[in-house]
This record gives structure tokens, sequence and C-alpha cells, in this order.
């Protein structure tokens, strides 16, 4: 019970150190006439180290997989990157993009992973705009988002500190 503890704590812990943000997406319904725009806060200070995803789409016929765009924003450095079905919108020119290659066809699409920028802020402090819309109006809702993208920064020298002092308890308490 102290060991499941322990690990618990420690995984908290870590949680914290990471100042990861996590962006939710649950049933979303996506229409291109209406695109979606939000702002959420990282509260800890740090530079960007990268983006997770684990991401569905369920298309609502005749839209495509590939239309999709999900575009964070650093509002203080300006900094951009787009989450794209496929980049088949030709006008996109942003320097950063994370491809899913769905396609241009109806359906269940799926998408997980993860990429690291070498390009982003040096400051990950603040909003950030959260920008979901669809290349094509399909005149109606086109699909529906669900799952999480997460903003990870370099977590800062005092919290891996704290990581490390968890661990030494929890091994010292295992004894």
């Amino acid at each position: 019970m102290k060991t499941a503890l322990s690990v618990a704590a420690i995984g908290a812990i870590a949680g914290l150190a990471t100042g990861q943000t996590v962006i939710e997406f649950n049933n979303l319904a996506v229409d291109a006439a209406a695109p979606i725009t939000f702002t959420i806060v990282q509260t800890d200070a740090g530079p960007l180290e990268g983006f997770s995803w684990d991401l569905t789409y369920d298309t609502v016929t005749p839209s495509w997989g590939g239309e999709l765009n999900i575009v964070l924003t650093h509002i203080a450095s300006g900094y951009s990157i787009n989450f794209d079905g496929t980049d088949g919108n030709l006008g996109d020119t942003m320097a950063s993009d994370v491809l899913f290659g769905w396609g241009e066809s109806s359906g269940f699409f799926a998408s997980a992973g993860s990429v690291l920028v070498t390009n982003g802020p040096d400051e990950t402090l603040g909003e950030w705009r959260v920008e979901i819309f669809e290349d094509f109006d399909d005149f109606g809702v086109d699909g529906f988002l669900n799952g999480t993208i997460t903003i990870n920064k370099v977590p800062a020298p005092s919290a891996l500190a704290l990581l490390g002092m968890g661990g030494l308890v929890a091994g010292r308490r295992r004894r």
C-alpha cells in the first residue's frame, strides 16, 4: 500500500515537473462554416519542448479527414503549429506542421504521436490560441473531434530537483 502511494505521489510530482498543458476535445462538432476558437493558459515558465497528441476524428459524409486543421498559436511569441489532416489546404504557409495523412475520404481517423520542436518559443508561459476548422464547407457538421493535444515544455531546474527528491524518498521508503 505504501509503495503504491509512493508511486502515485511520484506520478503527481512528475506531472507538475513537466509543466505540460493538456487540451482536451470531447466529441467536439467541427463545422467549416463556424470555426472554433478558444484560449488556454500555460501557467509554468520554460521553453517549448514539443507536442504530443492522441486524436480521433469521425467525419460526416461527404467531409474528408484530410480537411481538419487544429492550429495552436503562442500569443506572446507568435509561434504557430498546425495539426493538419493532410496539408491539402494549399494556402497553408505555416513553418511548422504535423501532418496526419488522413487523405481524401470520409470515415473514422486516428493519430497518436509526439514531435520535438527546435524552432519554438523560449518561453511557453501565457496564452495559447486554439483554432479548429475544416478546409471545405460541406454545409453542416463536418466531423467530431475527440482526444488530446499536450503542450510539453522543458521543466524548470527546481521542478526536476523536486522530482529527484521524490524518487529518493520513495526509494528510501522501499528499503
